[in-house]
């Protein structure tokens, strides 16, 4: 059986640490654990239990390990899957092939975007960089389309349209709402005359630019997928999914608040959570680490 001494140890609890988590004083539970203590056995058993319910196990603590490329699959992660599904399905319809995800900053739109392009191969991801012109952005679509990056304009189009005439592949573009009007413009050409489906991720400002298109605003596929912001609900799915734990609803909702809902700052919050916990040599979050998170 284990001895509380043990269980201290496994946990990398000081005496000092022990008693103010079960809440005596910490003589007590140096007597309890050199077994000095009257009826010692009891109290051994009982200081044990409020430690195993306060999160601390009997396993060899070596901290928590953090699987940040999963996948939440929240309302928005789900409603943009099946928009990216439509566009690439070979047997969908090109009629309004251009899809669009939108929402501010942090809501994990790109995570998103990276990870159904890495499972499903008919995708492919292109980052917009501020400031690129036309000919550029064609040279990139090109690259991850055709695997080649031809030099003028009309090269890059006539590629596009022979590589798309025997293989339709989607094309999520991020950071679209960076485009100017006349990119925004040249994409639906493209996707017109080379039936190449484009799935335009961004912030909210990428929706007001189309609406000012009325040619393009016809071809934007419905419903357009909002990434909301993350609750303590996504909070616990993105800890069990990324390391096994179980959170409790005010630790989630805690988690939450200082993340301000954003998907990506879970992420960071999670990632010295981690470094926290090896450092510990603890299995769990506790008060001191979501302290430290809001110094």
């Amino acid at each position: 059986m284990i001895t509380l001494k043990d269980y201290l140890s496994n946990n990398r609890l000081s005496m000092n640490e022990a008693a103010r988590v079960i809440g005596v004083d910490k003589s007590q539970v140096v007597k309890v654990a050199m077994h000095t203590y009257p009826h010692w056995e009891e109290k051994e058993m009982e200081f044990i239990e409020k430690l195993r319910n306060s999160g601390y196990t009997n396993i060899v603590a070596q901290g928590i390990k953090i699987n940040t490329d999963i996948l939440v699959l929240t309302p928005s992660v789900s409603n943009f899957q099946s928009l990216a599904d439509d566009l690439s399905d070979p047997d969908g319809t090109m009629s309004s092939s251009i899809g669009m995800a939108i929402g501010t900053a942090e809501r994990g739109k790109t995570h998103c975007s990276k990870w159904y392009v890495q499972n499903n191969p008919q995708s492919s991801y292109v980052l917009f960089v501020d400031g690129s012109t036309k000919v550029q952005l064609l040279r990139d679509i090109c690259d991850v389309v055709a695997h080649t990056r031809p030099y003028s304009f009309g090269h890059c189009i006539a590629t596009l349209e022979e590589t798309c005439r025997y293989n339709r592949r989607l094309v999520i573009i991020d950071e679209a709402d960076k485009m100017s009007i006349s990119h925004l413009e040249m994409l639906r050409g493209i996707n017109e005359r080379c039936n190449l489906p484009l799935l335009l991720v961004g912030e909210e400002g990428l929706k007001t630019k189309t609406d000012r298109i009325p040619r393009l605003r016809s071809r934007i596929r419905k419903p357009i997928v909002l990434f909301e912001s993350a609750h303590a609900v996504d909070v616990v799915a993105y800890y069990q999914s990324a390391a096994g734990l179980e959170l409790n609803r005010e630790t989630a909702e805690r988690l939450a608040k200082h993340a301000g809902g954003g998907f990506r700052s879970i992420v960071n919050d999670s990632i010295a959570i981690s470094k926290m916990s090896r450092a510990s040599a603890i299995n769990t979050i506790t008060e001191n680490m979501l302290e430290q998170l809001s110094a």
